[in-house]
């Protein structure tokens, strides 16, 4: 069986050392903005925005402990984790991506911001979603700026389900007809991969998409603040616990650039997504899309 076993993550030892020390620095609190739409729809047909919060929260904590107690060769041999890219981004270079939309309201939203600051975005949308509302898959490609990506039919967790379920996912996604060019572009759900899925993406001419930086948008509540444990798991800084947008900026700066996971679902993003834009603009970065050449040693 072939699988993709570059560009992998970073050892334990430092990973673990690095999150110890953020867990010992201060806090400091974010004033409130203007709240946006409110995200409180479904993240998903049958999954309220808390359940699928809770199920993102499980796999976290999960892969942190899986990480701790597996060697990173067998997490190689079984390709769990392909969405974590350790390969540095280009320079200076910031792409930002949306999972688990489309929402009616919020991907309006977000595209009016994106429009607003002229950038693009890239939108994993997840298929049986899509396919409720068309008319938001459109306008995403409507404006030729956007990209749209697989992230699977029905958004369940890949190391749960057997090889042939991976592959109805990854293939029904396929089906429904496009309103516009989606391309080759495929994102785990969780992040959360296989061998068997990995063989079968790149044989349809797939590209994995992961994430240098991780906002964890939906750990942190509606206040802007996250749960000390969580904030372990997610990487954030002790002093950006209860504040969203810094422990973003400061993730990118400390990254030098790279793609942004972000979700369509989770309030923070909505409310705080265009104040991450202009701070990163004032702070020199520049934004470009997935497909750029700059970022194509990124993806797998």
């Amino acid at each position: 069986m072939t699988t993709d076993t570059t560009h992998r993550t970073a050892p334990i030892t430092t990973h673990v050392a690095a999150l110890a020390f953020w867990a010992l620095l201060a806090c400091a609190a974010l004033p409130s903005l203007a709240a946006p739409p409110d995200a409180s729809t479904t993240a998903a047909p049958r999954h309220t925005r808390e359940e699928e919060t809770a199920v993102i929260r499980e796999h976290h904590f999960r892969r942190l402990d899986t990480r701790l107690a597996t060697e990173p060769a067998i997490l190689r041999q079984t390709c769990r984790y392909e969405s974590e890219i350790s390969t540095p981004p280009p320079p200076g270079r910031v792409a930002l991506s949306f999972d688990d939309g489309p929402e009616p309201g919020q991907t309006d939203y977000i595209l009016d911001i994106l429009a607003r600051q002229g950038i693009s975005g890239t939108f994993f949308l997840i298929g049986e979603k899509s396919s409720a509302h068309p008319e938001l898959t459109a306008r995403i490609l409507a404006s030729g700026k956007h990209t749209v990506g697989n992230h699977s039919w029905s958004h369940p967790n890949f190391h749960a389900i057997p090889p042939e379920q991976q592959r109805e996912e990854i293939l029904r996604y396929e089906e429904p007809a496009s309103p516009g060019p989606v391309k080759r572009l495929f994102r785990y759900p969780y992040g959360n991969s296989s061998c068997e899925a990995n063989e079968l993406l790149h044989a349809r001419g797939y590209r994995i998409v992961g994430w240098h930086i991780d906002s964890c948008d939906w750990a942190f509540d509606r206040n802007g603040s996250i749960d000390p444990k969580e904030a372990i798991s997610c990487g954030v800084l002790a002093q950006n616990r209860h504040n969203y947008v810094e422990h973003v900026v400061s993730t990118v700066r400390a990254h030098r650039g790279g793609i942004v996971l972000m979700h369509e679902i989770h309030p923070n993003t909505l409310a705080r997504l265009e104040e991450i834009i202009v701070r990163l603009k004032e702070e020199g970065f520049l934004f470009g899309a997935i497909e750029d050449p700059e970022f194509l040693p990124s993806l797998r």
